[in-house]
């Protein structure tokens, strides 16, 4: 783990991220990568250096104003003491945060993406999702969601939920590295469903044959829901699970509209944190 990136907004969630990916740069002498969007609607990109030439009168001097303070706390972010002796780089972009966090992983090609959420339901989860639930669909590398504090030291269990059809090497290569860096014990499950179901003989044996595949070395647990987020959510609450891992498909349009994604819900649903992986189509 090499390089970490580090959306922030400045708000609690996204400082309870920075907390936990300074952890984990002191431990793996990771370079941290901060980035700060000034939200601007209906543009991808603005220019934060010169003029604002994309908008006009007070619009374009009330965004301005908006990247210098973003500036400022950016900057102030970047000395804080908790950095300090890390190798950290500090980026300010305008415009669509969505946009603008693709761009900078696929010009800095993070190990992983860590940051904070803090969710949606309802008519805005219908409409629009939030920014981290675009970035876990698209993402090229795994990206770690959390609302609420964690440290290093608290994860003593994660559960890696699988549908145990795919090759999840790299998925499972980050999940253990954090296992390794936490201590902690990893939990391979599968969720039987009503529409979904299969014997425990089947399951089990297809598990010992994952684990082998994926070189993944876990506690077996077989769990019946109502459907695959719910039992995830379920099985974590009543196994004290400090962590969720699985991957992600990706779909987009109306394949996405059709099928939904089970990793998305949960991470829109999940007060633990949730590490996942967009996998093949």
């Amino acid at each position: 783990m090499k390089k970490i990136l580090v959306p922030t907004d400045f708000s609690d969630q996204a400082k309870y991220a920075l907390k936990l990916a300074t952890e984990i740069a002191k431990k793996t002498d990771a370079e941290l990568i901060l980035l700060h969007v000034v939200e601007i609607p209906g543009q991808q990109s603005f220019n934060t250096t010169g003029e604002a030439n994309h908008a006009d009168g007070m619009e374009g001097v009330y965004i301005m104003k908006m990247i210098e303070l973003g500036k400022k706390k950016l900057h102030a972010l970047k000395d804080d003491e908790i950095l300090e002796g890390l190798n950290v780089h500090a980026k300010l972009e305008a415009g669509n945060t969505f946009y603008n966090i693709s761009s900078i992983v696929n010009e800095h090609n993070p190990d992983i993406i860590i940051m904070g959420t803090s969710g949606s339901s309802g008519v805005d989860e219908i409409l629009i999702g939030s920014n981290a639930e675009k970035v876990v669909r698209n993402a090229k590398c795994p990206v770690l969601t959390l609302k609420e504090e964690i440290s290093l030291a608290s994860i003593d269990n994660i559960v890696f939920a699988s549908s145990l059809k795919n090759d999840d090497k790299e998925l499972a290569n980050k999940l253990k590295e954090i296992a390794k860096l936490s201590y902690a014990k990893i939990h391979l499950l599968k969720v039987n469903t009503p529409n979904n179901f299969e014997s425990s003989t089947n399951t089990n044996k297809r598990m010992d044959e994952y684990m082998k595949n994926n070189g993944l070395e876990a506690e077996k647990h077989i769990h019946n829901g109502i459907n695959e987020e719910e039992g995830i959510l379920e099985f974590a609450k009543e196994n004290n699970i400090d962590l969720i891992a699985m991957g992600t498909h990706g779909r987009k349009g109306l394949m996405h509209l059709l099928s939904g994604s089970i990793a998305e819900d949960v991470v829109n649903h999940s007060k633990r944190p949730v590490l996942t992986l967009k996998l093949g189509d």
